[in-house]
């Protein structure tokens, strides 16, 4: 678990978990939104009250020690908070524990599903992961990366090895570099690479109207057939529901003629909600304190004209 000061600073160097944002390999982040936090533009959203982060941090041992007893390997805790490159003087890492008797790190996870890209009896590793470890091992100069993950739903751990591979480590090098120097010393922000990024980054319209080309106008066309498409579907499975919901009437559970459960249809508790238009009426003050901006957004409306 990382302290607030090594948080802190984390925000100076380029660490493991931000080398797949840099490759645009991360499903978390882009790498608009880790440039915001890393020259202090936007606070980093504080995550660790999340029951999947703090499951990760207080098994962590847990897993290591797994790990222990299925490799036969021995770990120990390393003694600096961070480690740093020698020579690319952005690169630096924290990394969970050293193995005894090999140059290697053991990185600690936890995990519900292997669904997430995990090889079942095969060495495989999501590329967020992957990155992540590779960039250790260049930063600590380690020939070896081993990946211990515990899989909640089927109460397992599995285990896996990263070997140096040359190809990959010189594209996080040459991704990381281009961040750091063009980036951060530069203070340019990297292409935005979301719909969230590209609200952010223009944050004022223009009114004079932009002229497609070919691709777009086909990527419109596309757009307005999925959608047609979507809406039908939405049409159909209405009408498929209504058809089922007759037949079960005053019924909760529909099961198949083999007896085998179907599907359910029960009432859910009432939601609380809280009467925002009445506490207006009765308190304009005290609402009006209370009242803080929602998050910009751009509503894109296609016209009805046909492509021409």
């Amino acid at each position: 678990m990382l302290s607030e000061e090594i948080k802190q600073q984390r925000l100076n160097y380029i660490t493991g978990t931000d080398a797949a944002i840099i490759c645009n390999k991360s499903p978390f982040k882009t790498p608009y939104k880790l440039w915001l936090e890393k020259t202090g533009r936007e606070e980093a959203d504080d995550i660790s009250e999340l029951n999947h982060i703090k499951y990760g941090n207080f098994f962590e041992d847990g897993v290591a020690k797994w790990f222990e007893h299925e490799s036969g390997k021995e770990v120990l805790m390393p003694d600096e908070g961070m480690i740093f490159h020698p020579k690319m003087k952005f690169m630096a890492g924290n990394i969970d524990r050293l193995l005894k008797k090999e140059n290697a790190i053991l990185e600690c996870k936890t995990a519900y599903t292997d669904k997430d890209g995990w090889g079942n009896g095969e060495n495989v590793i999501p590329d967020y992961y992957l990155m992540q470890v590779a960039h250790y091992c260049i930063t600590g100069n380690f020939d070896k990366a081993y990946i211990a993950v515990v899989f909640s739903l089927t109460r397992e751990m599995r285990w896996y090895e990263y070997e140096r591979n040359q190809a990959l480590e010189d594209k996080i090098i040459e991704h990381e570099r281009r961040f750091w120097e063009h980036n951060i010393q530069e203070d340019i922000a990297p292409d935005p690479q979301s719909i969230e990024d590209i609200i952010d980054f223009y944050k004022v319209t223009k009114s004079d109207p932009v002229v497609a080309n070919s691709e777009i106008v086909d990527d419109i066309e596309e757009l307005k057939e999925i959608k047609k498409n979507a809406k039908e579907l939405d049409t159909k499975e209405d009408e498929l529901k209504l058809k089922i919901f007759q037949f079960m009437k005053d019924h909760d559970t529909l099961l198949a003629p083999n007896g085998k459960k179907m599907a359910t249809w029960k009432f859910t508790k009432p939601i609380q909600r809280f009467d925002s238009t009445s506490f207006k009426s009765k308190h304009p003050d005290l609402y009006e304190s209370f009242r803080v901006p929602g998050k910009r957004s751009r509503r894109f409306t296609l016209s009805r004209s046909k492509k021409s």
